[in-house]
């Protein structure tokens, strides 16, 4: 499977550094911009099948970049929306603290559990394709761990994506 990941466009909430989490979030002038130029690094022929999270930060940004194209076939998924951050969702980052977390907010284990559904779902549905994956910073951080295996513990050792970057991966189906 030859897979790319395609994190949202900069959003309001980011310049504000607010934590989105499951929320839609807004793009900034700036991630409008950024997904209009995805169009002179990656064309929407090259994918069999485009999967995103349905929160509109990243609809927003692949329908920018589509451009009124039509793709082959996208599916829009909860499973490959942004960490829950239950009750500190719509908080900014240097007001709470990130080592005491409410019980409501998803976990690193459940979002590394739910990075490992959605590789096994990537290749046990898509194995045979070459696919763009668009969701969010924290989400695909887990994925590209879960793709390298790389234990929970070490997840932060695996480079954050930034706004509207592209990183291609080509992994081997059995």
């Amino acid at each position: 499977m030859t897979l790319y990941l395609l994190r949202h466009g900069e959003t309001v909430e980011n310049n504000m550094h607010i934590l989105q989490g499951q929320t839609h979030g807004t793009l900034s002038e700036n991630g409008r911009a950024q997904a209009a130029t995805l169009r002179e690094r990656i064309s929407p022929d090259m994918f069999d099948t485009i999967i995103s999270s349905d929160l509109h930060r990243v609809t927003d940004t692949v329908e920018i970049w589509l451009d009124g194209r039509q793709p082959k076939e996208w599916l829009r998924m909860p499973l490959f929306r942004e960490r829950d951050w239950g009750s500190l969702t719509g908080h900014t980052t240097n007001n709470i603290d990130l080592t005491h977390l409410p019980d409501d907010v998803e976990t690193k284990q459940q979002l590394y559990d739910r990075a490992g559904k959605a590789l096994d779902y990537l290749l046990t549905n898509h194995g045979d394709k070459t696919l763009l994956v668009a969701s969010h910073g924290l989400f695909l951080q887990f994925l590209m761990a879960r793709i390298g295996n790389v234990p929970i513990d070490k997840t932060r050792e695996v480079e954050h994506m930034r706004n509207c970057e592209t990183r291609r991966f080509e992994i081997p189906t059995i």
